[in-house]
């Protein structure tokens, strides 16, 4: 079996949840962690662009289903919510578009968090890394018309146009860079926070390995970037520094519960 074979299948067995062989519930409510319901969430899923609700939220090793479980708790309470050291955030916006003003349809940022000092936009992953995904921009990409865009990201895109599959999905994340960069032209703190799922043995296996060094390339570049400041972690990570908190302790219990792993 391969990685992510082994992966899907520990996350199945982990969830407990009846499923079908793909790995699919039948309901998508059944996907959901306690403290997350579909009325908190299925409104954002609906306005999105990706049919989500329909499909992909069923899946137990679904990216969506796992933003939703993470971020969907702090719908109801956002003021409990603090991240990378900032709070006072609205309702989390899950499958927001943010255009970067070039046309066809953007990228939608998994979760979009705005509080009146702060905007962080959310690309989350879960088995994606997996695999080696080939960069794609259409001939639209070009210096004039992305005026705003900043030197160390725009070097970055042209180097990400020669690379090779890579682990990293660099051009997505480029992209909600130029959508947050277009968006929200207006001097508050913005940060595109990369948060990837990982297994507990992630070091035995050659693909988290190539991840981090595609991921070590990319934040290399874009670390002189004035304007939006790029943020990784794994979701481990994460849970850890909500554990701290007492409001979102249970949360992050949960979660570790459902998705923490070896494969």
């Amino acid at each position: 079996m391969n990685t992510i074979g082994r992966a899907k299948q520990a996350l199945w067995t982990k969830s407990g949840l009846p499923h079908d062989h793909l790995g699919y519930v039948p309901d998508p409510r059944e996907n959901l962690v306690v403290g997350v319901t579909p009325e908190m969430i299925k409104g954002d899923y609906d306005r999105g662009s990706g049919q989500e609700w329909v499909f992909k939220i069923r899946a137990i090793h679904s990216s969506a289903a796992l933003a939703a479980n993470a971020f969907g708790r702090w719908k109801s309470d956002p003021s409990r919510l603090q991240l990378a050291g900032i709070s006072g955030f609205g309702p989390p916006k899950l499958e927001a578009q943010c255009p970067s003003g070039l046309r066809g349809t953007p990228p939608n940022l998994d979760v979009l968090l705005l509080s009146p000092t702060a905007i962080i936009g959310i690309e989350s992953k879960l088995l994606e890394p997996l695999t080696p995904t080939l960069p794609k921009f259409t001939a639209s990409y070009s210096r004039d018309r992305l005026p705003l865009c900043e030197d160390a990201w725009w070097s970055l895109l042209e180097r990400v146009r020669q690379w090779p599959p890579s682990h990293l999905d660099a051009a997505q994340l480029i992209k909600h860079y130029l959508g947050l960069r277009k968006q929200f032209p207006n001097g508050k703190t913005i940060l595109l926070l990369y948060l990837f799922w990982q297994p507990l043995n992630a070091n035995k296996f050659a693909e988290y390995s190539r991840h981090a060094e595609d991921l070590a390339k990319f934040r290399e570049v874009v670390q002189a970037s004035q304007s939006v400041r790029f943020v990784a972690m794994d979701y481990m990570e994460l849970w850890d520094a909500w554990e701290t908190d007492k409001n979102m302790a249970p949360h992050a219990k949960n979660l570790k519960n459902r998705y923490c792993v070896e494969i």
